[in-house]
């Protein structure tokens, strides 16, 4: 694999195949896969976890620290200043404090490292495009012997990467299945774990949402990733349900509370019928489709943007979160990205393929792409529409 590019799903859960995953282990149950030590050193190594802390403004709750299940109070490990008597507080990290909270056993959390380190972003994009869901990458990191949180399960999937160090798990069945946010914690599981072993630098965890799981550290630095999915449940679907019928007249209606029997099953049965004709074979499809045409890209920015056109060593970057659904309506190149709808004209086809399937190009890679349906001038003012319009943005070669 090149050394660039993002690990992809297929290669966090090597050699176990995706197919396998999919077929066996995907929702139905945990799976425990064993890697070499140095297998996801690079994807967040002490350096970069401390100049995270370093380098950004960060607050309560992104940045936490926990002990034996109970969250530390904030203000033990940061401060608030109002530099030049500005009314917004400035959280600041007192990095001794927070020190001495670890060497106490506390293990310190921060959320969503993928919007701080570029390599575990484009992780989280290459996730994305896969499961066609948004996804956040977690660090958690300590080095003695307190737990930082108790039994538990999570209302999403997770995978969990060993960067550095070890940790002892112990992963449990659900007991209430298919647990949704704010369901009650309890009851805890009785019987023995169905997995209780040390979690090996560059091994992997999948814990399927509602399977309960504790770590426990082994007085040595561990720092590991959590990566979650949240993954939709058939309450999802009825809210979209829900708010397609809003377009309905017999749907905004008030309900007959005092009609006869008569007009009141009359009314039922005209709900029931509309309901019927949205819950066709095609529904799921249709509920995916609008989630993906509906999500919203990352940042990437192009500053400066110039009034000159991409040289041909420029690399451009698709920032559509999710494939490119293309299709040829009336002579035009017709898909829906980031909630608009994109009619392109029809020699823009295998410029769209090429980068759909690569995500980043080279102008000249384009160039060579398209030469038999545009010319190059053409092709560099088309790429710098798109670039104005947010379909695209260029980096750094």
């Amino acid at each position: 694999m090149d050394a660039q590019a993002p690990m992809r799903l297929e290669q966090l859960l090597s050699p176990l195949t995706v197919d396998e995953f999919l077929t066996n282990f995907w929702g139905r149950t945990f799976k425990h896969v064993p890697g070499t030590p140095d297998k996801f050193s690079h994807l967040f190594p002490w350096q970069r976890f401390n100049e995270a802390l370093e380098q950004h403004r960060l607050d309560f709750p992104r940045v936490r620290l926990t002990r034996d299940g109970e969250r530390l109070p904030p203000g033990s490990y940061i401060s608030h200043s109002n530099p030049g008597r500005k009314r917004v507080a400035v959280p600041r990290l007192r990095y001794e404090k927070l020190t001495q909270e670890l060497n106490s056993g506390a293990t310190l959390v921060l959320d969503a490292v993928d919007e701080l380190y570029e390599p575990l972003r484009a992780v989280a994009e290459a996730l994305e495009l896969f499961f066609h869901e948004r996804i956040q990458i977690n660090a958690y990191a300590g080095w003695r012997t307190s737990r930082g949180f108790d039994l538990h399960w999570d209302d999403h999937d997770v995978f969990i990467l060993q960067v550095t160090g070890r940790k002892q798990w112990m992963v449990h069945g659900m007991t209430l299945a298919y647990p949704l946010a704010g369901d009650p914690k309890e009851p805890k599981p009785t019987e023995p774990p169905l997995w209780d072993h040390i979690l090996e630098p560059g091994g992997l965890l999948y814990s399927p949402r509602g399977f309960w799981h504790v770590a426990y550290p082994l007085n040595e630095p561990t720092l590991h990733l959590t990566v979650g999915v949240h993954n939709r449940a058939g309450l999802d679907l009825l809210r979209w349900l829900v708010n397609r019928m809003r377009s309905s007249e017999t749907f905004r209606m008030d309900l007959p509370r005092f009609a006869t029997r008569e007009t009141i099953h009359a009314h039922l049965m005209q709900m029931r019928s509309e309901l019927l004709a949205e819950w066709d074979d095609d529904i799921l499809n249709r509920y995916f489709a609008d989630l993906d045409a509906s999500a919203i890209a990352r940042s990437h920015l192009s500053l400066p943007l110039s009034d000159s056109l991409p040289s041909a060593n420029m690399l451009v970057r698709l920032l559509a979160p999710r494939p490119l659904d293309l299709k040829i309506e009336s002579g035009v190149v017709c898909f829906t990205s980031q909630r608009k709808n994109w009619r392109l004209a029809v020699e823009a086809l295998p410029i769209l393929r090429h980068l759909d399937k690569h995500r980043v190009c080279s102008v000249s890679e384009l160039c060579e792409v398209a030469k038999n349906e545009i010319d190059e001038r053409r092709l560099k003012i088309f790429l710098k529409e798109l670039l104005m319009n947010g379909l695209v943005a260029i980096v750094e070669p």
